[in-house]
């Protein structure tokens, strides 16, 4: 991810600045919406994300690492959740994203 990405778009698709999740400096993930770490060891579900996107105080960015995930809020307020796959640069923070439909 260099810039950012929009999480609505089918299939999600770059920011050029910023967007749903972006990074500002190495090893953080940014969100203009709100981001919470996902701490549980299964993976992330559309319920247990909108709870904790509901239930605890979002963030703006989080320091994060290779397998780290939080769920994010999108600006569409679509429920989403990323896994850092990859740090390459002081730049660059690669993700995979799902995104699901509201319920």
């Amino acid at each position: 991810m260099a810039g950012g990405w929009w999480l609505d778009q089918n299939p999600p698709g770059p920011s050029v600045v910023a967007g749903d999740v972006f990074t500002e400096s190495s090893g953080t993930l940014s969100s203009d919406g709100a981001l919470v770490a996902w701490r549980d060891p299964g993976p992330p579900t559309y319920s247990r994300c909108a709870a904790l996107l509901n239930g605890e105080r979002g963030r703006h960015s989080l320091d994060v690492r290779v397998g780290d995930r939080a769920c994010v809020g999108t600006w569409q307020h679509r429920v989403g959740c990323v896994e850092v796959t990859a740090i390459p640069d002081g730049r660059r923070v690669e993700v995979a994203a799902t995104v699901w439909e509201q319920q």
